[in-house]
């Protein structure tokens, strides 16, 4: 599995450019549903928490992006797997403005 990741392809750049920030927002969002499970109240004064939450979010989720990249350009010098990882926040950053702008 390592070696795969250690390949300069775009495939593998988009890949871990989508997968990493997929998983981290649905931990994120995981966390927050746990906390509104057990306490409700924090609905009653906005209603519409979730979707003032939901864009930042995502835009936390692309944190890490930017430590990926660092590291496949700088350290291993593997520019078409930074660039699949560029392509990848770019959806990302697609994403967070639909969900800014449209919800």
């Amino acid at each position: 599995m390592m070696e795969k990741l250690r390949r300069d392809s775009y495939v593998v750049g988009g890949a871990l450019g989508i997968l990493i920030p997929a998983v981290l927002f649905g931990i994120l969002f995981g966390i927050f549903a746990i906390v509104l499970h057990f306490n409700p109240q924090m609905l009653v004064n906005k209603p519409n928490l979730i979707k003032v939450l939901t864009p930042d979010f995502i835009l936390l989720a692309m944190i890490p992006n930017v430590l990926l990249l660092r590291y496949y350009l700088l350290k291993l010098k593997f520019d078409k797997t930074g660039r699949g990882i560029i392509a990848a926040s770019l959806l990302c950053a697609v994403a967070f403005l639909a969900a800014q702008f449209l919800m």
